[in-house]
C-alpha cells in the first residue's frame, strides 16, 4: 500500500511592528493562507530578541521604524539568533538607500507597507538574499545604489586613498568628501570607513587597487 505523502510544513513567520492594527490584519492574513502561519508578533526589537530565542520561526517581517529603534541596523544580531531564517523588510518610505542597506544587511526583500498582500506572502514564500525581491523601481544591488560620486569616492578610497587625497583627485571639499563617506557607511551597512573597503572588496564592487 502506497505512502500517503507528508503534508508540507507552513512557514512559521515572526511578525515585528509597532502598528497593533497592521501586525493583527497581516497575522490574520498569514493564518488564512495553507502554507503560512503567524508564530508570534514584536512590537520592540527587544521583544523581537526574545521571540526569536524563543521560537523556531523561517520569516521574520520586520518594520524599518520602531519607535526609536532601527530595524535595519538591528539584522544582523537579529539574524544571528535564527541563521537560517530570512528578513523582509517592510517600510513606509521605500527609498534605494533604504534598499541598499537592507540588501547589506542581508534581507530577502525590502517592500512598502502598503504593497499588495499577494506580493508581501510572495516574498516570505520565496524570496532569499540571493533573490531578493526589491520595491517596484529601486536598484536591486548596492552599487546601483550609489550616485555617479559615491561610485568614484568608493573604488578611490578602495585603492588606498585617503579621504584629503580624494577631495583633491576629484576637485572637491573635504566636507563634501566626509558627506560622500557617510552616503557610503549608511549603504553599506559599516560602521568606518575601514569596515566600507572590506565589505566593497568582499561584494566584489571595485576590485583593489584600481581606481
Amino acid at each position: 500500500m502506497a505512502s500517503l505523502p507528508r503534508p508540507v510544513e507552513p512557514l512559521r513567520v515572526l511578525l515585528v511592528d509597532d502598528h497593533r492594527v497592521f501586525t493583527d490584519l497581516f497575522a490574520l492574513a498569514l493564518d488564512a493562507a495553507d502554507d503560512l502561519v503567524c508564530a508570534a508578533t514584536a512590537a520592540t526589537l527587544d521583544e523581537a530578541r526574545r521571540k526569536l530565542e524563543a521560537y523556531d520561526v523561517d520569516v521574520v517581517v520586520i518594520d524599518v521604524h520602531l519607535g526609536d529603534d532601527d530595524g535595519l541596523a538591528a539584522l544582523p544580531a537579529l539574524a544571528a539568533l535564527r541563521p537560517r531564517a530570512r528578513f523582509v523588510v517592510l517600510t513606509g518610505h521605500p527609498t534605494a538607500a533604504g534598499a541598499a542597506r537592507a540588501r547589506a544587511a542581508g534581507a530577502s526583500a525590502y517592500l512598502a507597507k502598503d504593497a499588495r498582500l499577494d506580493a508581501l506572502t510572495a516574498a516570505i514564500r520565496s524570496a532569499t538574499p540571493q533573490r531578493p525581491v526589491i520595491a517596484g523601481g529601486l536598484p536591486l544591488s548596492v552599487f546601483d545604489a550609489l550616485s555617479p560620486r559615491e561610485r568614484q569616492v568608493l573604488a578611490l578610497l578602495c585603492a588606498g586613498r585617503r579621504p584629503t587625497a580624494i577631495a583633491a583627485d576629484l576637485g572637491l571639499s573635504a566636507h563634501t568628501v566626509r558627506d560622500h563617506l557617510k552616503a557610503l557607511r549608511l549603504a553599506l551597512g559599516a560602521r568606518s570607513q575601514v569596515e566600507v573597503v572590506s565589505l566593497a572588496l568582499a561584494r566584489g564592487l571595485v576590485s583593489a587597487g584600481r581606481p
